[in-house]
């Protein structure tokens, strides 16, 4: 990919990311993205997307990953702990963290990619920008 239409890519990102966060927001209660720019260079700081999911019921949830053109690349998964796969606590009731690590498996070039996720009956969408 040249400079050019990667600058354009994440350029068009950036401009649509706060329509979809607006429009994400009026359906998302307390479920929200943590960051939706991801830098993968192993320096601790947005290696992942990582997607909080508020879930005080233990409804199944189903997350994936698709490119531009429609095509599944990605499942997300429970962030691992130290002491296992556990809700995170609140004074709201349980959260839990999906992740999806564009390093993992094949390395994703970077871009922008669709996420979507099923928590029981609602689903959440949006858009999530891999800066190489």
């Amino acid at each position: 990919m040249t400079r050019k239409a990667f600058t354009l890519r994440v350029c068009a990102a950036l401009l649509l990311a706060p329509a979809a966060a607006f429009c994400a927001a009026s359906a998302l209660g307390l479920s929200k993205p943590l960051n939706r720019l991801v830098t993968p260079n192993h320096d601790g700081y947005n290696d992942t997307f990582i997607f909080r999911a508020f879930n005080p019921s233990d409804k199944a949830i189903d997350a994936k990953i698709y490119n531009l053109s429609g095509m599944e690349i990605a499942v997300m998964t429970l962030k691992q702990r130290s002491t296992g796969v556990v809700p995170v606590q609140y004074a709201y009731g349980e959260y839990y963290d999906l992740e999806w690590d564009p390093n993992a498996g094949s390395r994703k070039p970077g871009g922008v990619y669709i996420y979507q996720i099923r928590l029981g009956t609602s689903v959440y969408k949006g858009t999530v920008t891999v800066i190489r």
